[in-house]
């Protein structure tokens, strides 16, 4: 039971991460476009 508690919580904290750095990449291009490429 806690081990699949914690498998759980691990898969839902990776999927968390995932999805912030797939933001902020896009974001992060965004603004190198819109920054440096005049």
């Amino acid at each position: 039971m806690h081990s699949e508690f914690e498998a759980a919580l691990t898969a839902i904290l990776l999927g968390a991460v995932h999805r912030f750095f797939s933001t902020f990449k896009v974001f992060y291009t965004h603004l190198s476009e819109k920054y440096f490429d005049d």
